[in-house]
């Protein structure tokens, strides 16, 4: 059986996206070798990676979506609004839990989902 190990995002500024998902998302950044490459750690051997466009590697929001757990999805929404994050789909119940969608600076959708109340 073959073994997760990473998802890649094509992005416009590597130093942006890595500061929304250092920044925004909180997650554990490994790599910093902007403008070559940034990564970073999800926890199991599994990373995030962002590569910077070029001639073969285009920006395509809609091509991927990638999801985060949070303790509360209305207040993480907030605070993205807050710091001007765009707001895809505002919080809402779904029979998995509360859900929500942001979009990070390239306009890739990111779902963000939380535990059933």
């Amino acid at each position: 059986m073959a073994q997760f190990t990473i998802a890649m995002l094509v992005c416009a500024d590597l130093k942006r996206s890595r500061d929304f998902y250092r920044d925004v998302l909180r997650l554990k950044l490994k790599t910093d070798a902007v403008p070559d490459w940034v990564d970073f750690d999800l926890g199991g051997g599994a990373l995030l990676g962002l590569h910077p466009k070029t001639e073969l590697h285009a920006v395509r929001p809609g091509s991927l979506q990638v999801g985060f757990s949070v303790d509360d999805v209305d207040r993480f929404v907030e605070e993205c609004s807050g710091k001007g994050v765009p707001i895809f789909q505002s919080p809402c119940d779904e029979s998995f839990g509360r859900f929500a969608m942001i979009g990070d600076p390239d306009g890739y959708a990111i779902q963000i989902i939380s535990s059933p109340r």
